[in-house]
């Protein structure tokens, strides 16, 4: 399944695992984690950041070949930043990690460079992506633009990204179901009041498991997710979205349509475990 992929002022941010010990390009702050994917990166200009701070960057990704789309961007903005490095090859005495991608500078000498104004030290495979950007302080200018309603990459209010989740949340709360069973009745079911037979299918996502209505004895595919997994592999858009096809295809003869959701506090083996008797645990596996 293909990656979300976060695009900010020109970067194209994707969920990375890094093999190595990183720091964030933004805010100078060690990633932690040794499982899953622990930061973005930018599948343009190598770039590694925080998944918070993805979306403060504030300088524009160095590698965009199109120059009508710089020059537009100029004009939406007011005010732009092009303060060039003075980068010159430096030996580092102590452990020094890159101030772009975050890695490790390796070498016993002439590991990298390093700005002489604002002592900024990166590869020398790193210096053609470096913004223009020296003596800016970029956690602090997105703070101040944060605290402005500004979003770094534009001039634009945030009311924008408001309005856009109150019409998100308007057509959720529209969806009924053509027999009269609106979501918010739907919602009422849960697994108990399931039985589940067997396991139709397995997938990279999730698996389908076969259930049957214990009052209406109406069978039911049911898709199991897991919420650790989704949020891992930054993939909550792609499951909402999938919701909403779903959903669309309530009238549809030939199309499986959603008739609702439900999630539980543990995993729906340690549920439907709970459930059955003790005789019938071999059965459920």
């Amino acid at each position: 399944m293909r990656r979300r992929v976060h695009q900010v002022n020109g970067h194209k941010f994707m969920a990375t695992y890094l093999r190595q010990p990183t720091y964030c390009s933004h805010c100078r702050e060690f990633i932690w984690g040794v499982f899953g994917k622990q930061g973005y990166q930018c599948q343009v200009c190598t770039c590694v950041v925080h998944k918070r701070c993805h979306h403060l960057i504030v300088t524009a990704c160095t590698c965009q070949n199109n120059t009508n789309k710089n020059d537009l961007k100029v004009t939406e903005q007011r005010f732009g930043i092009n303060i060039p490095h003075k980068f010159s090859v430096h030996n580092y005495k102590v452990p020094t990690f890159c101030d772009h991608c975050g890695s490790l500078l390796w070498g016993i000498m002439r590991q990298g460079l390093q700005c002489k104004i604002c002592k900024m030290n990166v590869h020398i495979r790193c210096q053609a992506n470096v913004a223009p950007n020296c003596g800016v302080n970029s956690a602090e200018l997105a703070k101040t633009l944060a605290c402005m309603g500004l979003q770094p990459g534009s001039i634009s209010p945030n009311s924008k990204l408001a309005s856009r989740s109150s019409l998100r949340h308007q057509g959720k709360g529209s969806l009924k179901d053509n027999n009269g069973v609106s979501e918010s009745s739907a919602s009422k079911l849960g697994i108990k009041d399931l039985t589940f037979l067997r396991v139709l299918g397995k997938g990279s996502f999730g698996k389908v498991m076969l259930a049957k209505m214990k009052e209406s004895g109406q069978l039911y595919a049911v898709k199991v997710l897991k919420k650790d997994v989704i949020l891992q592999d930054d993939d909550v858009e792609c499951t909402m979205t999938e919701k909403r096809i779903l959903s669309l295809a309530r009238n549809h003869p030939f199309l499986t349509k959603l008739y609702c959701c439900f999630q539980t506090p543990v995993s729906i083996a340690q549920a439907v475990e709970s459930l059955l008797p003790d005789n019938c645990l071999a059965c459920s596996k």
